[in-house]
């Protein structure tokens, strides 16, 4: 459960980097375009730009290398481990499976897109062909988005319930009624915030968790 408890941590540490992330960037760029602004006979500067979203990127990346070390580098393994001492958190484990089996198929339609973005058009014959490599590529990725939505209830939601059954921690149940609610308010395109005090509430449940587990493995050693 420790492993468990740290892939929440870091799952944590990645969305404040991605909110420095956002917060920095838009900062950057408005500050670049205010400055310009300042001085209307000078003109703006693309390598001002340039660099506020080469910082904005750089931070991007780093959260999502957090993000994926998180969830296949702790999560998983933590999940293992829980469904090694308890079969129902194996769908759990599954969960992380279709997560990765999403993340590839999101790159392999990224990777399409790109190719064709990055073509000249009059090498496509007829031209509507780069449209619908490019239909092609946007189904790729919806179809990875679903299967990542799919594991990601199964890990999270399914998770923090199986969590509650098993150690009656009433913030297990908080935490998986705040993913569900995130992954509906996902589609109005104001999730991740809930998902944010979901892990917070995971990290504190799985801590309380452990501690007993301690003291009651500890107990009859001391009678």
């Amino acid at each position: 459960m420790r492993t468990l408890r740290s892939g929440f941590l870091y799952l944590l540490v990645a969305v404040i980097m991605f909110v420095i992330a956002v917060v920095a960037g838009v900062f950057s760029i408005y500050a670049a375009f205010f400055l310009s602004l300042s001085n209307p006979f000078t003109p703006m500067r693309p390598m001002t730009f340039a660099g506020a979203l080469i910082i904005l990127i750089l931070l991007l990346l780093v959260s999502i290398v957090i993000l994926l070390y998180a969830i296949f580098g702790k999560i998983r393994p933590g999940m293992r481990q829980l469904s090694e001492v308890d079969s129902g958190f194996r769908i759990c484990y599954t969960g992380t499976t279709l997560m990765i089996v999403a993340s590839f198929i999101a790159v392999v339609g990224l990777i399409i897109a790109a190719a064709v973005l990055a073509s000249p058009m009059p090498s496509f014959t007829p031209p509507l062909t780069a449209l619908w490599i490019l239909m092609l590529a946007l189904v790729v990725i919806l179809v990875g988005g679903i299967i990542g939505l799919v594991g990601n209830i199964l890990t999270f939601v399914v998770g923090a319930f199986k969590l509650h059954s098993r150690y009656q921690n009433i913030l297990y149940l908080v935490a998986g009624i705040l993913f569900v609610v995130d992954i509906l308010m996902m589609f109005l395109g104001l999730g991740g915030i809930l998902s944010a005090v979901g892990y917070i509430l995971m990290y504190i449940a799985l801590s309380d968790s452990i501690n007993k587990l301690s003291t009651a493995a500890a107990t009859p050693a001391q009678t």
